[in-house]
């Protein structure tokens, strides 16, 4: 009995390793060719903030393109990094400006308004001496109104003495 209860496990194990094998259509992945439409902006950035007047440390935030690769949208993250910032901003990618009124701030459910953003190239000077790109806005959050994030600092090199 245990002789045939063996040798049915091997059939049934044996019939189920080869129908894997066979059952599944090999497709090729092929990886998005578009090119990443804000790609000079987006990175990851080291800003110091001032919350209210007062310093509120520094930490990182990331830019990077929207799903659908829009040269005038980009996504605005701080990684929860202070208030809980992580918003789609409306960008003007020729005079790299970005800010909007009322935008969703997906983090908490709230809404932000960010304004005077701006980028401007080979603004900064990293603590490792190289010339970077700078960043600078500002953001009020529809549950704390009247009173300002502001956001300044630049663009992160990955060395370890630019990190925050």
């Amino acid at each position: 009995y245990n002789i045939i209860l063996k040798k049915l496990s091997y059939l049934f194990l044996s019939f189920a390793l080869i129908t894997s094998f066979v059952s599944c259509d090999q497709v090729e992945s092929v990886p998005d060719a578009s090119p990443v439409l804000i790609s000079e902006i987006a990175g990851t950035w080291v800003v110091d903030m001032i919350y209210d007047g007062d310093p509120a440390g520094t930490n990182t935030i990331s830019i990077y393109n929207t799903g659908a690769n829009d040269s005038n949208l980009m996504w605005l993250d701080d990684q929860e990094h202070s208030w809980g910032l992580l918003a789609k901003v409306p960008l003007n990618l020729q005079a790299l400006t970005f800010g909007g009124a009322g935008l969703d701030e997906l983090y908490y459910g709230v809404t932000v308004n960010i304004t005077e953003g701006k980028i401007i190239k080979g603004g900064a000077t990293a603590p490792s001496g190289d010339v970077v790109d700078s960043i600078s806005f500002k953001a009020e959050f529809s549950d704390i109104p009247g009173e300002i994030w502001e956001y300044s600092g630049y663009r992160s090199t990955g060395k370890i003495e630019d990190l925050p």
